[in-house]
């Protein structure tokens, strides 16, 4: 009977144990966003799974690719999230746009903590680009 009675306990206990996070499964966002009468267009993919992080796939003004140095800047600035939830570019008052790319960054033997990327677009071009993490 008393056995009965720790058996019974342990399966409980083992049910109270709640089940590994597993990371988000590969998606694609995309975007298009007007200012004035400049389009800006984003497509970022992200692969947690994988551990590649986030690559951004297009980034356009206007209809036309970004140059390339601003191209290969934001590339590497992307890749430094672990995952996306969202992309977001706002009308910014002086003209262009403010790209805004929310999504998390992880660190080995760390939980993945909320980042954004943001950058201003204008001119063919991406600049002030930085990457601000959550503090804990």
């Amino acid at each position: 009977m008393i056995a009965a009675i720790l058996l019974a306990l342990q399966a409980a206990a083992a049910a109270a144990v709640p089940p590994a996070v597993q990371p988000a499964s590969p998606r694609t966002l995309n975007g298009r966003f007007a200012c004035d009468a400049i389009v800006y267009e984003v497509q970022v993919t992200a692969t947690p799974q994988s551990g590649a992080g986030v690559l951004l796939d297009r980034l356009m003004i206007g209809g036309k690719p970004v140059d390339s140095g601003s191209l290969a800047e934001a590339r590497r600035m992307v890749a430094r999230l672990a995952d996306v939830q969202s992309i977001d570019v706002r009308c910014r008052a002086a003209g262009g746009g403010e790209l805004s790319i929310y999504g998390a960054q992880a660190a080995p033997g760390a939980p993945p903590r909320r980042a954004r990327l943001r950058g201003t677009m204008n001119g063919g071009a991406v600049s002030d680009l930085t990457v601000a993490v959550e503090q804990r």
